[in-house]
Formats: C-alpha cells, structure tokens, sequence
C-alpha cells in the first residue's frame, strides 16, 4: 500500500489499497532497461533477434557471440559450479543495418549449450518486521523505485520516504508508480534540509512501527539489497529484543578516521526497535546536531546509550572512485548492501538490469564468478573478462585493486575491509553488461566492449547470454 503524510502529521490518515501487478513483466522490465522490450522472438533459438540488438543503439556492423546457458532447478541444489566450459568466446561479423528482425546463427555457435543447476524458485520472503526509511526528493524517489522493486515488492517491508515538498512534481502520479510496482510505500512531504530530514527518520519510524516491527533501517536512495531473502536470514541472526546498531563503515581507513567509526548510511543503518526507542527520549538533542545525517545518528548512539556498532561484514558502503569493477569481479560470497550504483562521483553500476538474471536463477546467482578458461571468468550480472595472464586460486581468492585512492588517502588504506588484494591488472580485458530483458521462463544478458583503436579493436563486441529455465 501507498501512503501520503502531510508535513507534521503523526498518525496514519488513510490508505491506498495495494494494486497487485496483474503480470510477470511489470517489475522485472525498469526505466533503466534500454527500451519498454516486449519480446517478439518467435524463431528457433538459432536465430539472432537484431530487433532486441539494436535496442541498444547499434545499427551498424558489430563483432557478435551467443552462449546459451539452460539452467535446471534443484530441490537437491547445494551450490553452483565454478566452471563454464564455453571456452575462449568466438565473434562473428553481425550486421545491425537495415530492417530485418532475425539473422541465423552459425552452427558452432547454435549448438553452445551449457547447463546449470539453480535452487527451486521460491515465493518473495515476508520482511514485514522490517521497515526501511529514506530521506530524498520526489524526483529521485521516482527514478529509484525500480531498483526498490526489485527486493522490496512483494515482501510486506514497508518504506517510509520523507520527501522535500516540490510543487512542480505530482504526487499522485508517484504514488501510483509504487503502487504499480507493488511497493508497500509510506510518503511525508517536508520543508526541512535534507539532514534534518534524514533524521526525522529516526522519530517516524518508531511512531509508524507496530507490534510485528523489529528493525528500522535508514538507507539511501542509492542503496541495493541484492537478496531479501539473504537480508532477512542475516537479520536473524540478532536479537531484536535487545538495543542493536548494525551496519558498514567506509571502505577506506582514512576516510572512516575522517568522519568516525559508524555505520555509513549507503551501507544501511540497522537499528533495533529497544535501541530506536532510547535514542528517541534524547531526540531533540540529537536533531540540533546539525552533523551528517548517519554521523548524527552515530553521535546519538555513542552519547546516549552504551550500544556500539556491530560491523557486518556483507554490508558495503563501497566508497571507491572511478572504477569499482575489482569488487563486483572479485567471486565472493553476496553481498548483502551495495551503495553508490547511480552516482556518477563513485562508481555506478547498472544495478536494474545486473539483478535481472535472479529472475531465472535466483537472487545468489547474481555477480556470481564462473571460470571458464585459465584467462577468461564470466561475472554474472557485471561483466566478462579476460586478464592478461593466468592465475592461482589463490590468487583468485584476493580481490584486484581496480579503484583510485580517494583523497583522504596516503597508502594502502583498504585491506582492513576488503582483503586480501591484488594489483590492478591493467592489460585485462572486459565486456561490461549493456542491457538485459527477463522474459517468462528466460533472461537474456548483453555484454558489451567498446571498439578500442589503441588494441586494433574497430568495431564493438557484443556477447549476448540467453538463459532459459526448465
């Protein structure tokens, strides 16, 4: 359901009843995706869909390779494989001009066939004990909304969004989005600064809460859970009955030194109910605090209550600069928080279209690492790569260093938090995801590397990976 507070208002004043989505597409195709894609392909799967190729902008002659990947649920499923025999990929000349819809695979790469075993789809976990609150404007709620489908449609969480009032903007028409989308959405316009804002959060979480809440979680509009269903197992692991302040401090240790030792908000600030509830009694001290909105939250836990930051370590705050792709690349277990995807001053990732491909294997299929040469490992979600020379699983189990030093640091200030590193690999080789459409029983994924004259690469490269479910 939708809910609209005015300014001040204190109590629920109505309720919207929640539109369920009468389709399987409405959620999974966002704004971010390169076009409103319905599919039309009804040739053999040796057929190439130049129609869906040139969606993404292409209309000239591109290098081309498809691998096909049939992915089998499990009821016995325990983990993925760690390999994909596809081989070094092999590109064809495709030409994207002109108006025909479909072209015809040559039979190597018609016959590229590979099998995974998935777990059992399942219904959307119920999160109705979590309530996640976000300070922003109208329009960034807007743009975001997608991306909060993706993890919070259909599991009871609510969101409660306190906006910066905007009389050029329609608050119907943002109500009825989230109510397209299946978000359970609770909306309060203000005047206040965006920090007071952020701290107001602290106060109307806990008059919203109800006897099944457990958590209140500040978060910004730019922060992803990749899995519910990880996120709600994860909180289980704590006592909600007692005062908790769970979340990630900055990736950097310079950085953190800065600002201080708290959980930072892109990561998600997890606060109990008992701890929200004594924060509150000091609330008018800590609003005045006019600090950072999570650092004003940290300061009011430190002064007035003897809870300390519990670090979970699979929430990122992810405060890397210019190319972040070491750590989406790295193979390691989910993360549970990922944070910066749509700023362009860190480092942004198309989230919509990465988290897509859970659709067909899951939510743990996401940015999950399969080899498939010495060389070359297919991130799924992210990107394929090629690195300059083999590597040791060993080697394979650090994380390469692919970011900038931000400006607060003089050395190696990441290994705290993200080792073990490697050095970047600056000879290696990589497809970043373009675009991907989920379709009923099939995802189909575009990687893409840009022509490249100093490597002799004059045309783009596209591999398109089509995922089907049994």
């Amino acid at each position: 359901m939708t809910r609209f507070y005015p300014q001040y208002a204190r109590s629920l004043v109505g309720a919207v009843v929640l539109i369920l989505l009468t389709g399987v597409f409405l959620y999974q195709r966002g704004e971010n995706s390169p076009v409103n894609f319905l599919s039309h392909y009804k040739g053999p799967d040796c057929n190439v869909d130049l129609e869906f190729l040139r969606s993404f902008g292409y209309n000239e002659t591109v290098d081309y390779a498809r691998w096909n990947i049939q992915v089998v649920p499990s009821p016995k499923f325990t983990q993925f494989s760690d390999s994909l025999d596809f081989g070094d990929p092999v590109f064809n000349e495709l030409d994207l001009g002109g108006s025909k819809e479909f072209d015809r695979l040559n039979e190597s790469q018609c016959s590229s066939t590979m099998t995974v075993e998935a777990p059992m789809p399942k219904k959307p976990v119920d999160a109705s004990h979590i309530m996640f609150g976000v300070a922003t404007t109208m329009e960034r709620l807007n743009e975001t909304l997608p991306v909060f489908s993706r993890w919070a449609s259909g599991t009871n969480a609510r969101i409660i969004s306190i906006v910066e009032r905007d009389h050029t903007r329609s608050l119907s028409e943002l109500v009825k989005h989230a109510e397209d989308l299946a978000i359970n959405l609770h909306i309060i316009e203000s005047d206040e600064t965006f920090l007071d804002r952020y701290y107001m959060l602290t106060r109307t979480m806990l008059e919203l809460h109800n006897e099944h809440t457990e958590w209140a979680v500040i978060i910004d509009d730019d922060t992803f859970f990749p899995s519910m269903e990880g996120l709600v197992a994860d909180l289980a692991t704590y006592d909600s009955s007692k005062p908790y302040y769970i979340g990630a401090p900055t990736e950097n240790l310079q950085q953190m030194a800065k600002f201080t030792y708290m959980a930072y908000g892109g990561a998600g600030v997890f606060l109990s109910i008992p701890l929200l509830k004594e924060i509150d009694e000091h609330y008018d001290d800590c609003y005045d605090n006019k600090d950072t909105g999570d650092k004003r939250v940290a300061w009011c836990v430190y002064t007035y209550t003897n809870t300390k930051l519990t670090w979970d370590r699979r929430l990122f705050q992810l405060d890397l600069t210019n190319d972040g792709s070491g750590f989406y690349e790295a193979g390691r277990e989910l993360p549970l928080s990922l944070h910066h995807w749509k700023s362009a001053d860190w480092f942004p990732v198309d989230i919509l279209n990465m988290s897509k491909i859970s659709d067909i294997c899951g939510p743990e299929c996401q940015l999950r690492r399969w080899k498939v040469t010495d060389q070359w490992y297919f991130i799924n979600g992210f990107s394929l790569v090629k690195y300059s020379s083999a590597h040791s699983p060993e080697e394979m189990a650090s994380m390469e260093q692919t970011w900038e030093y931000y400006r607060w640091t003089e050395d190696d200030n990441y290994g705290f938090s993200l080792g073990p590193l490697r050095p970047r690999d600056n000879k290696k080789v990589s497809y970043r995801l373009k675009g991907a459409v989920s379709e009923r029983h099939r995802v189909r994924q575009v990687y893409m590397r840009e022509p490249d004259r100093v490597n002799r690469l004059e045309r783009p490269q596209l591999l398109e990976v089509v995922w089907t479910r049994t």
